[in-house]
């Protein structure tokens, strides 16, 4: 097994889901905090980042950018559990999930909420954009559960059993959670039931409850 070193900062949507799937896979790293285009970044982070995000994965001497490489990389790493499913219409539909986590709900819940609610007033050191605020929670975040509600067909989004497309997806609601909001049992039960039972987890309950813990210093 490779010595791996995973570089980014907790709270990321993007290193939140590397550890779920290197947590998923039992690979074992050293996890250095890094704030992408922060001050005080490790200068092997700035060499070896060209874009400057995160995370960032040292494999012995090879580095890895970019949250889905790294996945991708962990998978051939430790092909048992696996990611996906081994139906390859499944597989595709697993990686489908993961780019609409990665693109689009980040987008939403990361950058309109998460970002406003949480990191505004604690990192950015300025009032909260609340137009974007409305706008996720009005628009975007509804529409989000609505797409769900009506691809949850049981348990999992794709086979039957946990998969890249769990991960990634209830990955981003973490960052929702950590904005108090939540999907609304009534209005969209399949979706509800799925998110919490996703999140009691093992992989999710540890990761959780870190992170709750980091949340409480921003309060």
């Amino acid at each position: 097994m490779a010595k791996v070193t995973l570089y980014g900062v907790h709270l990321s949507p993007y290193v939140r889901k590397v550890r779920l799937a290197l947590a998923f896979k039992g690979i074992e790293y050293e996890h250095i905090p890094v704030i992408p285009f922060g001050p005080d970044q490790p200068p092997e982070f700035t060499q070896n980042s060209p874009l400057g995000k995160v995370p960032l994965l040292k494999a012995d001497d090879t580095w890895l950018p970019d949250s889905s490489v790294i996945c991708g990389w962990a998978q051939r790493e430790v092909p048992v559990p696996s990611l996906f499913p081994t139906d390859n219409l499944l597989a595709a539909r697993a990686s489908w999930y993961e780019e609409y986590a990665d693109s689009h709900m980040v987008a939403v819940i990361g950058g309109h909420l998460f970002a406003e609610i949480v990191l505004a007033p604690a990192i950015f050191k300025r009032e909260p954009i609340q137009a974007d605020i409305d706008k996720a929670i009005g628009t975007e975040i509804p529409g989000i559960f609505d797409y769900l509600e009506g691809e949850l067909t049981g348990d999992y989004l794709v086979g039957d059993s946990l998969s890249m497309a769990d991960i990634s997806v209830c990955g981003v609601f973490v960052s929702m959670h950590h904005c108090q909001h939540q999907c609304d049992a009534v209005r969209w039960p399949k979706a509800s039931a799925y998110i919490e039972r996703i999140h009691s987890s093992e992989i999710f309950t540890k990761l959780i409850e870190e992170e709750k813990q980091m949340m409480a210093m921003f309060s």
